[in-house]
Order: C-alpha cells, then structure tokens, then sequence
C-alpha cells in the first residue's frame, strides 16, 4: 500500500514538474523586427541585459523579464486558437521608461489573456535608451525616429501577415503600458513620419494604426502639444489609476479634452485605484481589475471585434 502511495506521489509531482514547463515553454519564439537587420544602427549596446522581477500570481506567462541595452529589437506574435479569431490585432508596446521593456508583465501577458478572448497580438521589445550605457552617446532626438521605427515597422509587420494570422488588415492597432504608450502615440499622430530613416521602407503597406490604446500612459508636454496640432487620429482608449504619480491621470484627462475638442472617438477610463505599473489589475482593487474587460467592449463597441 505504501508503495503505491509513494507512485502517486511521485507521478503527482512528476505531472505537477511538467505542467509549469508547459507555463514556462508556451510562449513562441522570439522573431527579429528587422529581418534584414538595420542598415547603420546608431542605437549600439555592447550587449544586450536581462534581469528578472518578481512574478506575479495572476501573471498569464508566469514570467517576468525586463531587457535593457536593447540594440536588435525582436516581437513575439500571440495568435487564437484556430478558428477562434476575431480578425482583430494590436502591437502591444511594454512600459519601461525607454530604459527597459518590462516584456512579460506588460507584453505577453496580455498577448496571452488577448488571445483567450480572439485576439491577435505581436509583443514589441523595441529599441531602448540608456545613456548610463558604456559607449553610448545618441541624444534622445536621434533615438526618437529610431523607436518610432520600431513601433511602425511592428504595424507593418502585422498587416503584411494578415492573411497568414487571419487578421482583417483594417482592424489593426498598437497600445502600450507608460513608455510604451508614449511610443502608441508617437505613432498614431505620426509624429517621427519625416525623420523615418532610410532602412524604413514599408512600400505599398499602411503603417498607420486602426486604433490605439494607452494604458496608464507616459505624456509629456511635447505629446499632448503635438496632439493639438493633428488633423488625423483613430479611435482610442485610455485607461489610468487615479493613484498613479508616475505618469497622472491628469495628462489622460488632458489629452482626452484635446482630442475630444476635435470630435474623435475617444474612451477613458480612471479607476480610484492603481498606482503606476499596475498591469491586469488584479489584486489592486475591484474596478482597476475589470479594465481588460473593459477594453475588448470598446474593441467591439467600435467594431473592431464583430462576435
């Protein structure tokens, strides 16, 4: 009786081993932005850095990595289950100050929970700025086109697979968490459009986004300035903690005022909960852990997601 006790045990644990390797192994594997790499990079690291944080209990990926000094920029792509598609898609940017691509707990995470609910997602880690960098002396005027790039060519990216991912090429957006989506909205009001550099030739193929999501993001005054000067933005959401003093929801406030006085289509949301970097929200209060929700009913709400 023992012994067959003491085979339960072990093929439980043996089962229990093999199931977080499956947590661990099921992202898919990391793919070049560039595939034909980028002509004169003036963003150049040594090499690239990795550290890990803390894992959170409602992580989805049950990860948490957070890369700097990032020279080659790479995206993952999250696809539904076949035949599960909505046809919609979105580059997800991570937050990190442009120092670090938190790439698990704001990128794949969300990938993952988006592609529960029919959505396509390709997770950015684009290219990052850290001064402190040995070597390294780009002003962050020459860094912006740069990342800009990045964020253009990972839409670009997207809508030349739209056949292969079963997305529809008019249903494709990009968001990001603080940093990232200071980036989202770089490229949805085309701000580094005239200093793309040379090596960013996208053809016939639309880099513009659908739409564009900001999740607690990073706005500065030159941001909210160029807001007020565009003759051309898409449907937006907008999602802050109203205890966020990293980036406030002041600023949301604020870009939703400009943005609204011009008749675009726009949705925020600030919950009373939530500092910076809160991510799904959940276990940081009741109404903060409902925004992922919330976002999928704007997606169809805006006719992004039909079923």
């Amino acid at each position: 009786m023992k012994s067959k006790f003491r085979i339960l045990i072990i093929a439980a644990l043996a089962l229990l081993t093999t199931c977080n390797f499956i947590s661990y192994s099921q992202l898919p594997k990391e793919q070049p932005l560039w595939p034909k790499g980028i002509q004169n990079n003036p963003v150049k690291y040594k090499e690239e850095k990795l550290r890990t944080d803390n894992v959170r209990k409602s992580s989805e990926s049950q990860l948490n990595r957070v890369f700097s000094c990032v020279s080659i920029p790479t995206y993952i792509i999250h696809k539904p289950a076949k035949g599960k598609s909505t046809g919609a898609a979105i580059v997800i940017c991570p937050g990190g100050g442009f120092r670090d691509v938190w790439f698990d707990r704001e990128g794949n995470d969300f990938g993952l929970w988006l592609a529960q609910h029919g959505v396509t997602s390709l997770v950015l880690k684009y290219r990052t700025f850290n001064t402190d960098a040995e070597g390294f002396k780009l002003s962050r005027n020459d860094y912006n086109p740069e990342v800009y790039a990045d964020a253009k060519q990972a839409i670009f990216t997207l809508r030349s697979m739209a056949k292969e991912l079963d997305i529809d090429e008019n249903k494709i957006g990009i968001g990001g968490f603080s940093a990232g989506g200071s980036l989202s909205l770089m490229a949805a009001l085309a701000m580094y459009e005239k200093e793309l550099p040379p090596y960013a030739d996208f053809g016939e193929i639309k880099t513009r986004p659908d739409f564009v999501s900001l999740f607690y993001p990073g706005l500065g005054q030159e941001l909210l300035d160029q807001a007020k000067k565009t003759n051309d933005f898409p449907p937006a959401f907008i999602m802050n903690g109203g205890e966020d003093k990293t980036t406030p929801a002041a600023n949301c406030i604020e870009l939703y005022k400009i943005l609204t006085s011009k008749y675009y289509r726009i949705e925020m949301h600030i919950y009373s909960k939530g500092s910076h970097g809160f991510d799904s929200g959940i276990d940081r209060g009741y109404g903060i852990s409902t925004w992922r929700d919330s976002f999928i009913a704007w997606l169809k709400d805006e006719s992004f997601i039909s079923n």
